[in-house]
């Protein structure tokens, strides 16, 4: 039996590293030649042989606690809800092919976020997740050393930069958002008092030192914010004047700083290497707003918006003068797919996580208990400028799913 919940483990640690895009995304582009950026509609077959490997072992496993399973789904309403209207967008769907393709593979991804909500406490679950960061971390340092020419790579949009490190994974940005939740996770276990806590310090330093590599502004922001946050969610278990009071003080400061950098705004975007149009993201988000306002309500159907200089995304293409694959903006991307609709249904679930998550952080008196409210943050800004809400084959996703099921259980275990 300690065997079988061994391999159980390694099973899971495995599926949430391939989940975050590891090696063989990678190794497919430099075997091929091809580039998985620029693909829009139709994946590789090869490889989705993993993920659906995954999601099949994942239902067995579910098989075998199906009466956990059951009580769970009852308290993920919202959740599940935005699921289910991704597959019912088939009926709308301007390609109602990759529509069901694709709703198959977000409702696997669902399924295992739903698996680890169910089968590991919140503690268990840092600490999965901590080896599999940790493994990210330890493989792109490792590949490159062992192959620079394909884990460090010039970037198109800025000579400046010169080379960035991408390490195991198919773009900067890609590297830098999955260095930056590994830093999150490695730091919270790092707090801890358990025995890997150094080891965990030591792999967090080596995941800064890969996000600043990475060059991806974004990552960069939004690492900066999370690690001052840190402190600041922590005093949500002081005593209420107090809290108030720290809370009071931060947001006069960052209204000072907002205002600062309103006034020096060109001055701050040539220092990060960007422009007014964050490189072409508000002529993208311009004209997918255009795109939107034909089909409001309902949306193009799930994943049935980007296909290339195919339907309607052609537009958005030729109006922003750039072969754009995805809004940059999660909400937006939502919006196209499955409209007003799917996105209320987000933000409602969305808000109902987060207001658990902050009763959590005050309960639980561990570091642990930072873990679903830093993890929702996290998502919420890196939705500004990427798209990860509804994905399939997604850590993201994923880890929401599991956040959000494990908030929702009665008994709090960590």
């Amino acid at each position: 039996m300690k065997l079988l919940l061994r391999a159980e483990k390694v099973f899971t640690v495995i599926s949430l590293l391939t989940l975050t895009g590891a090696w063989f995304p990678r190794l497919y582009e430099i075997v091929s030649g091809e580039s998985l950026i620029v693909l829009t509609s139709e994946g590789v077959v090869a490889l989705q042989i993993p993920f659906y490997s995954i999601y099949i072992t994942t239902f067995a496993l579910i098989l075998l606690r199906w009466k956990k399973i059951i009580q769970a789904l009852g308290k993920g309403k919202f959740l599940l809800l935005l699921v289910a209207i991704a597959i019912v967008s088939i009926l709308w769907s301007d390609a109602p092919a990759i529509t069901l393709r694709r709703s198959l593979a977000v409702s696997g991804a669902t399924s295992f976020g739903i698996y680890l909500a169910t089968r590991y406490s919140h503690k268990e679950q840092l600490h999965l997740l901590a080896w599999t960061f940790g493994i990210a971390v330890l493989s792109s340092i490792l590949f490159t050393i062992a192959l620079p020419a394909y884990a460090i790579v010039s970037d198109p949009n800025s000579a400046a930069l010169g080379a960035v490190w991408q390490g195991v994974y198919i773009h900067k940005n890609v590297f830098g958002r999955i260095m930056t939740l590994s830093t999150i996770v490695l730091a919270i276990v790092a707090f801890s008092h358990s025995k890997s806590r150094y080891l965990a310090w030591i792999t967090f330093s080596l995941a800064v030192s890969q996000v600043l590599l990475s060059f991806s502004t974004s990552s960069w922001i939004i690492l900066a914010i999370v690690l001052v946050l840190f402190p600041l969610y922590r005093a949500l278990r002081w005593n209420f004047s107090w809290m108030l009071l720290l809370y009071i003080a931060v947001a006069l400061f960052c209204g000072g700083l907002a205002v600062l950098i309103t006034s020096n705004l060109d001055l701050v975007l040539n220092s990060l290497g960007k422009d007014l149009t964050l490189t072409g993201r508000t002529k993208v988000w311009s004209a997918v707003i255009d795109k939107i306002g034909e089909r409001p309500w309902l949306g193009y159907g799930y994943s049935a918006f980007w296909r290339g200089n195919e339907g309607a995304s052609a537009y958005v293409r030729l109006a922003s003068g750039w072969k754009v694959a995805f809004s940059h903006n999660g909400l937006l991307d939502l919006w196209l797919d499955l409209g007003f609709i799917g996105v209320s249904v987000y933000l409602i679930g969305f808000f109902k996580a987060f207001t658990q998550a902050i009763t959590w952080m005050r309960w639980s008196k561990t570091s642990y208990g930072l873990w679903h409210l830093i993890l929702l943050t996290f998502i919420f800004l890196t939705n500004f400028s990427e798209s990860t809400i509804l994905k399939s084959n997604d850590i993201f996703w994923v880890l929401y799913t599991a956040t959000y099921f494990s908030l929702s259980q009665s008994s709090i275990d960590a």
